[in-house]
């Protein structure tokens, strides 16, 4: 996150940078950690909404809710549970990406690893246990 950690000189840096790309400093750590979530792909994921096909978008709703999670909420390419703190994003390249926000907040964050499996890529996210 914007700060975390940081001495004020790599602060001020982190700053300048994020002037430079025209992005505020929360946007250009987010766009970090979907490059580190997933490269290209990943920053694709975070920054580019779109209407998947039918197939692997509807099947994941009934492998989620088969593995005991609830009905999670579908939008475009985004699969949020009923609470706001979890969002599964299918990318392009057909893996599903994790994000992660405060309840009731629209602050998603990368987290996890891509898996070509809805539930898999929850896999290890603190919230998961708690999904």
């Amino acid at each position: 996150r914007p700060g975390s950690g940081l001495t004020a000189s790599t602060r001020a840096l982190y700053s300048s940078l994020a002037t430079a790309t025209s992005r505020t400093p929360a946007d250009l750590a987010r766009a970090v950690a979907a490059w580190r979530q997933g490269g290209a792909e990943g920053l694709a994921v975070l920054e580019e909404p779109w209407d998947p096909p039918a197939g692997r978008f509807d099947r994941a709703r009934p492998l989620l809710l088969a593995a005991d999670l609830p009905a999670f909420r579908p939008r475009r390419n985004h699969l949020t549970h009923p609470h706001g703190h979890v969002q599964l994003r299918l990318g392009r390249d057909g893996l599903w990406y994790a994000y992660e926000s405060e309840p009731g907040r629209e602050d998603w964050w990368p987290r996890g690893t891509p898996d070509l499996d809805p539930v898999g890529a929850l896999t290890g996210l603190g919230a998961a246990d708690e999904v």
